[in-house]
């Protein structure tokens, strides 16, 4: 049931969402996440997305997320992508002149709100597109200028980046994804007399980068039962090892993890982001308290030491993965610990705690978050 939410006289912060709601997407998944747990925390925050499906409601796909309360949600034809930003500065100017804080996720929303002097935050995924377009100079320019007040990276290796390129680090928030771990309470804990022939599962964009290839070696020599989830960007061909399914609603991916005994995160160096990922799958998988294999990359060993809270592996090399999953199969007691390990540490990474984080970071009064929130440094 969705609480109905009174309108809010006047929001502390206004979300500018690149994505469309009717979109299996990560990054609306974390948008929605993020802005239900600003609303949590107290930060009365209205969300605009551009236009959507007319048969796809946002009860529908809060619903479909696991998120309870009602949200306020405003779509905009300004925000499509056939209109330049400056449309919607324009209508909604005073809006955003008047508001504690404006918030972005994109960097040509970030761009055409600085272009015209509006104050805004900035939480930055990638840096490849904006280096291809050569954006980033501009970019760390109004944030010197205080235009761009705080960037907010989602990991310290794209911080690292800005830095060099001139950021004030005194500005810079590092906030990595997050987890709704409450859907992750009721999860029976890892069978590990399965670990003999396990279930390996894999959620997200199936693609060669994100290690299509290494999925597809482990099922030939049958050293496990594979379950790719997701979009397909390359071709997937099944075998009596290795199967595929479409994209589930969010609130279903709980139960996926539970049904296995291993995770594997197979990212390639050659993915365009594999320099700055913080993937949802990462911190759902810890939450599920299974074992995860993961390629040695430097922003998954901010969050993933190798054998402290998960196996790293090299991830261009197969027999690689082949031998860490074969290790976890001989060693249950490690695959064990290693459950435990993330399932403790991933606590640090509720979305309450990624809200209050960022709400102070950015200056916005923000209580107490609830005994499962926390600062993200």
């Amino acid at each position: 049931m969705f609480n109905s939410m009174p309108e809010p006289d006047k929001p502390e912060l206004i979300y500018l969402g690149r994505s469309r709601l009717h979109r299996n997407r990560a990054n609306l998944i974390q948008t929605l996440h993020t802005v239900a747990a600003f609303m949590e925390i107290g930060v009365r925050t209205r969300l605009y997305l551009p236009p959507w499906h007319d048969n796809v409601t946002p009860e529908q796909r809060l619903g479909e997320m696991g998120i309870r309360n009602a949200l306020d949600i405003r779509r905009s034809q300004l925000l499509h992508r056939r209109w330049p930003i400056s449309a919607f500065i324009r209508f909604h100017r005073r809006l955003l002149r008047r508001t504690l804080a404006v918030y972005v996720r994109s960097h040509e929303f970030s761009l055409g709100l600085a272009s015209r002097g509006i104050v805004h935050h900035y939480e930055v995924h990638a840096l490849h597109p904006i280096i291809a377009r050569g954006q980033l100079g501009s970019i760390i320019d109004y944030h010197r200028r205080g235009i761009i007040d705080r960037l907010i990276p989602i990991s310290h290796s794209i911080a690292r980046a800005l830095i060099a390129a001139g950021a004030d680090e005194r500005r810079i928030h590092v906030s990595p994804s997050g987890v709704d771990l409450s859907a992750y309470e009721t999860l029976p804990p890892l069978d590990t007399a399965r670990l003999s022939r396990p279930r390996i599962v894999y959620l997200g964009r199936i693609s060669r980068d994100r290690g299509l290839d290494i999925f597809t070696h482990l099922a030939e020599h049958a050293l496990g039962d594979v379950l790719l989830v997701g979009d397909c960007d390359d071709a997937v061909t099944q075998s009596p090892h290795l199967r595929y399914i479409p994209a589930v609603p969010h609130r279903e991916v709980p139960g996926l993890y539970a049904a296995c005994e291993l995770v594997l995160l197979p990212y390639q160096p050659e993915l365009v982001h594999a320099d700055g990922i913080s993937p949802m799958k990462l911190f759902e998988a810890m939450a599920a308290g299974r074992p995860i294999i993961a390629s040695d990359v430097a922003p998954i060993r901010e969050i993933l030491q190798h054998g402290h809270n998960a196996l790293l592996v090299n991830p261009q090399d197969p027999l690689a993965w082949a031998h860490a999953v074969n290790c976890l199969q001989q060693d249950p007691g490690l695959a064990l610990k290693l459950a435990a390990q993330a399932q403790r540490d991933v606590t640090a990474y509720s979305w309450t705690r990624r809200a209050a984080g960022i709400a102070q970071a950015i200056g916005l009064r923000a209580p107490q978050p609830r005994k499962d929130s926390t600062h993200v440094h």
